[in-house]
């Protein structure tokens, strides 16, 4: 026989349909599997009605042993041999929506395990003789991202699974029973395994693993592990930014690899498993860039959104109030930018912003830029003479403008450092210069570059705070007009350096838009928001290598 013979696990819908619909188009005769029949059945009928003739359907469970058995000798009987197996079956155990209502329970931690570690390794030990009779095999696992090494955080698991020339199926599978019997035992916190899908993610890792287990056992078959990246599917709740069309290319791209084409195990060893984590997932992390917007649903913030938007940024919208963010997505994508998507964030709140990274971690596997740009005044009145600073207002000013700042910050770097050209911006306020700093010990402490320090930062934060709470603004010499406004953008600032100096690969700096007409100065600014998001556009396009740990007016260098 000269034509290839392939199988595709779990292949009634998703990115196993369009593998099938893939390798049928480069002349591939695909056999097409489910645990369902009907579905499966189903499945058949709309390739053929498309004109995809040379798939065929057969009723494939990967957890029952009798299904691959019988399957098996259907290929035996049928075409005598196999020439490619891409096991894409897989479940994510997670009940509830992928973000934080979601529940790991052991009996569902056990069903993932079971199919998408235990059922890939029945399917493959049973298909292998069949494979072995082809004169250019392959196996391609199907994996995510999630399965990396480094989202193991359970040390032990960590360093065995990353054992190449140590690693054996035993080895693995000692590694995927400890983690059950910890998960039955609670004990997921305290083994210190991964805290957001950790079946998932120990079940793809121990697959992974397994990859190089075989490819190190069978030299005549070339054998890998593929992360099609975050494919739109069923799978995640249709919340992937990968068309199936996009997702499939990498698994069929692995099938379709002439002979002498990559397998995991190299005599000399130089070969990862993640060198060949698909050619579109590198797509998805490298070739566009990810923002994040704070505040964006009007002013400033909704109009970065759509500066970096029109320079083919990937813009995730951010806001407190979902209804507000909604309209404001809507608005856009009226106006043509399609490329912005809203996800809801209150930067005061800790499960709020833990819920979003989670998002984007899952979603996009990384984040480029970073605008902090939500805000308030905590003025109560008109911002001339008539306002009222409170110790409610203005902790409520600080909590938002400063330390909300740094919670989203400290949240999200981990993400911004798996870019290659990360930058944060934190949108300030001329009203935060040094100089507006009257109390003369803080001023001190603020400018003091070379000593400056993230407590000292927030010292002198909790010292205002302190001393607006036993109203002794004017006896410490506090500013007058808008006290906790500048104290907060002056702490912002310095936080700022101290970002910079720590992160050394991420380009961070701060930036003034200049009195924007906004509704946080009661529409009274001179300059429009069009040209105040100028300068945070401009940070967040510079090119790699461009300055960190500065100020700029608008589009201009500054002082502190």
């Amino acid at each position: 026989m000269t034509k290839r013979i392939a199988v595709v696990t779990g292949a009634n819908k998703g990115i196993g349909f369009e593998i099938c619909k893939q390798l049928a188009s480069n002349g591939v005769k695909v056999i097409l599997t489910a645990r369902d029949v009907k579905r499966g059945s189903e499945a058949i009928e709309k390739l053929k009605a498309a004109g995809y003739s040379d798939v065929i359907f057969h009723q494939l469970d990967v957890v029952d042993k009798a299904s691959i058995s019988s399957f098996a000798n259907f290929i035996r009987i049928q075409f005598g041999k196999l020439d490619i197996l891409i096991n894409n079956a897989g479940i994510t155990s997670i009940i509830g929506s992928l973000e934080t209502d979601y529940e790991q329970t052991y009996e569902t931690a056990s069903d993932c395990i079971r199919t998408n570690y235990y059922g890939m390794k029945q399917v493959s030990k049973e298909l292998i003789p069949l494979l072995e009779l082809s004169n250019s095999a392959r196996i391609i696992n199907v994996s995510s991202s999630l399965g990396w090494l480094k989202n193991i955080s359970n040390e032990n698991a960590r360093k065995e699974l990353g054992d190449v020339d140590g690693l054996t199926e035993e080895k693995v599978d000692n590694v995927v029973e400890g983690f059950l019997e910890d998960i039955k035992e609670n004990l997921i916190q305290v083994k210190v395994w991964p805290s957001n899908y950790p079946a998932y993610i120990v079940s793809k890792a121990a697959l992974n693993a397994y990859t190089r287990v075989l490819a190190k056992k069978y030299l005549n078959i070339s054998i890998n592990a593929v992360t099609p990246g975050l494919v739109k599917t069923d799978l995640n709740r249709k919340t992937g930014g990968v068309s199936v069309e996009e997702g499939a290319q990498g698994p069929v791209m692995l099938a379709l690899m002439p002979e002498g084409g990559p397998s995991v195990y190299y005599e000399i060893r130089i070969c990862h498993i993640i060198l060949f984590s698909l050619l579109l997932h590198l797509f998805q992390t490298f070739c566009f860039r990810i923002a994040v917007v704070t505040g964006a649903n009007k002013g400033i913030g909704f109009e970065i959104c759509k500066q970096l938007a029109s320079n083919g940024v990937k813009v995730i919208l951010t806001a407190r109030d979902v209804k507000r963010g909604s309209e404001a997505i809507e608005k856009l994508k009226a106006a043509g930018y399609s490329d912005v998507i809203f996800h809801q964030l209150d930067v005061v709140d800790k499960a709020s912003i833990s819920s979003f990274a989670n998002f984007i971690r899952t979603q996009f596997g990384k984040l480029d830029i970073l605008i902090n740009n939500a805000g308030i005044t905590s003025i109560i009145g008109s911002l001339e003479t008539d306002y009222e600073q409170t110790y409610e207002t203005a902790s409520d000013c600080i909590r938002t403008n400063y330390y909300g700042m740094k919670q989203v910050s400290k949240e999200l770097i981990p993400l911004l450092q798996l870019s290659n050209s990360a930058r944060i911006i934190n949108v300030s306020s001329s009203l935060g210069w040094l100089k507006n700093i009257s109390n003369e010990n803080a001023r001190k402490e603020l400018g003091d570059v070379d000593g400056l320090t993230e407590e000292k930062v927030d010292n002198v934060v909790e010292g205002f705070l302190e001393d607006i709470k036993e109203n002794l603004i004017q006896v410490k010499v506090w500013p007058s007009n808008y006290p906790a406004y500048i104290v907060s953008k002056a702490a912002l600032n310095a936080y700022t350096r101290v970002l910079a100096k720590k992160y050394l690969n991420i380009s961070i700096n701060a930036v003034t838009p200049g009195l924007v007409k906004t509704d946080l100065n009661r529409k009274t600014g001179g300059v429009s928001v069009e040209e105040g998001a100028q300068g945070p556009v401009m940070l967040a396009l510079m090119p790699e290598g461009g300055p960190s740990g500065l100020f700029f007016y608008k589009t201009e260098l500054s002082t502190f």
